[in-house]
């Protein structure tokens, strides 16, 4: 998990940088990977770990994870579209 978070941490900045629109799916999927790995982290913490549950560190885990969202174009374009306001003519 230090590497999924390594990961989490820097690949969108490294993909801006370093690589073409071509490998964004690539990125997108891994990211969607580390997503899924950190839920079911949670839930096996929470399942296996005394007074981790609604926690600090459970909260703050729950926060870290949802902020991975923004960095998935796959998942933030149809929710900015689906809110995307369009003034009537």
């Amino acid at each position: 998990m230090s590497l999924v978070t390594l990961y989490a941490l820097f690949a969108d900045d490294i993909r801006l940088w370093a690589f073409n629109k071509s490998s964004d799916p690539y990125f997108f999927s891994f990211m969607i990977c580390a997503l899924i790995l950190f839920a079911i982290e949670i839930i096996i913490n929470s399942i296996v770990v005394d007074d981790y549950k609604y926690s600090f560190f459970f909260w703050l885990d729950i926060i870290a994870t949802i902020s991975l969202i923004p960095d998935i174009d796959w998942l933030i374009n149809p929710l900015t579209d689906l809110y995307e306001f369009s003034p009537a003519i």
